[in-house]
């Protein structure tokens, strides 16, 4: 994750016009990776983050979604994201729907 996973992501970002270059310094954005059933963050510096817990939140709402997941630690995954997503976006200003969920599989 932290090398050939950010060197692409690099590369897609700058070739997009995404990436941003101020003071010699290169930011990309915030966002979770899901992959091989483990969930990374990649901040915006492309420093990359496992959660020890096993989920994370990023974003205006992060605080709101991360105590909802922490509450609802015994319910299904996508129970679990629906419930941070509607807490985020009844209590942060910057959090709206609709929120899309997309599942991708590796076929062999």
């Amino acid at each position: 994750m932290v090398t050939d996973f950010v060197d692409a992501l690099r590369q897609c970002l700058k070739d997009g016009g995404y990436a941003r270059r101020q003071d010699e310094v290169e930011r990309g954005g915030t966002f979770l990776v899901g992959y091989a059933g483990r969930l990374f963050r990649i901040d915006d510096d492309y420093q990359v983050v496992e959660p020890v817990d096993g989920f994370d939140a990023c974003g205006c709402g992060q605080q709101i979604a991360l105590g909802a997941l922490y509450a609802s630690s015994s319910s299904p995954p996508r129970e679990r994201l629906e419930m941070a997503l509607n807490a985020a976006e009844r209590f942060s200003a910057g959090v709206r729907g609709p929120f899309h969920f997309e599942t991708l599989s590796l076929a062999g």
